[in-house]
């Protein structure tokens, strides 16, 4: 038999195993009666299939979830702060406020 470690270790044979597996689970359950069909889950095949399904499926969980948590765009850099020469002067400034629309007491 091998282990969830050795699955987790050799991921590309799981998910071959588990692909097999899915095949063979569904063929002993048309053909085999209840009895017999427990007797083979608990056979060293049937756990080894149980063993790679449950590796593979994790691993599959595993793939997708850092995928969903990954940015799918890059990010933008984040803004510099802009350079002190951009603040406006005291003239700039006055300048704005001369040129600034009034408004006329009504």
């Amino acid at each position: 038999m091998k282990t969830a470690t050795y699955y987790t270790q050799h991921l590309d044979e799981a998910k071959s195993v588990a692909s097999r597996c899915k095949l063979l689970d569904e063929q002993k359950q048309r053909t085999l009666n209840a009895g017999e069909y427990q007797e083979w889950q608990i056979s060293n095949e049937g756990v080894n299939c149980q063993t790679a399904l449950s590796v593979s499926e994790a691993a599959s969980l595993r793939e997708f979830v850092l995928k969903q948590s990954k940015p799918q765009t890059p990010a933008a850099a984040p803004k510099a702060a802009p350079p002190s020469s951009s603040v406006p002067t005291p003239q700039e400034r006055e300048q704005k406020i001369i040129s600034a629309p009034t408004l006329a007491p009504v």
